[in-house]
């Protein structure tokens, strides 16, 4: 087995790379990637995300009502923005609904306590 360094763009990370054992499953370039196996992959948190912004409410409060889709996003798109964008979904909209939502759940409490 022959190895290799490598680094990226972080002058402070480096990668060994390593080739495939000889024992690697066939059809199989590389080992399996290290690390817990991934709960959803990046089309079932898309896929996620569209079922939500069909609902009535749409993606309004997605943080709070189904958090671990919420984070899952974060982690595998980098922000909730950009997982909303590769959903499909307009997300300058989704903000604006979210927005009147919030100012409306707002007003209707401080009308309640007067």
């Amino acid at each position: 087995m022959s190895h290799e360094w490598r680094r990226d763009a972080s002058p402070a990370t480096a990668v060994l790379l390593l080739d495939p054992p000889d024992h690697a499953p066939a059809g199989r370039a590389s080992p399996r990637r290290r690390g817990r196996p991934a709960i959803m992959s990046r089309e079932e948190v898309l896929e996620m995300i569209r079922r939500l912004a069909s609902r009535p409410e749409g993606l309004f409060r997605v943080h709070d009502t189904h958090g671990h889709v919420y984070a899952r996003a974060r982690r595998q798109f980098g922000s909730w923005a950009a997982a909303v964008r590769a959903a499909g979904e307009n997300y300058a909209q989704v903000v604006a609904a979210a927005r009147r939502r919030s100012a409306a759940s707002r007003r209707q409490a401080t009308e309640t306590r007067e």
